[in-house]
């Protein structure tokens, strides 16, 4: 079998590459993540897994603003960037955040 970091190389369509992640859950959690899975429509709970881990950094990566990164952004004036291109990118990434 070919690996997919060699594959990747000359495929129009690449696949993601996936790593192992161990965690460890209550049988309490399995049983409730195992219920959700098939209600959802999902054969496994690895998948219904991915979803709440991805939906959960994105929520969390919505709220963070670079508007409170005093220090980013004094680097930025530092190094030439007027004001106003500050803040129209600050208000071009905020408003791409829309998860509702």
């Amino acid at each position: 079998m070919i690996p997919p970091r060699l594959k990747n190389r000359y495929l129009n369509h690449p696949q993601t590459i996936m790593r192992p992640v161990h965690l460890r859950l209550s049988e309490e959690i399995i049983e409730h993540l195992e219920e959700t899975a098939k209600a959802h429509g999902f054969e496994r709970i690895q998948g219904l897994i991915r979803l709440y881990v991805r939906q959960g950094l994105d929520r969390d990566n919505c709220n963070y603003s670079l508007a409170q990164d005093v220090l980013f952004i004094e680097k930025l004036r530092k190094k030439g960037v007027s004001q106003k291109i500050i803040d129209e990118a600050l208000t071009d990434v905020n408003q791409k955040c829309d998860l509702d």
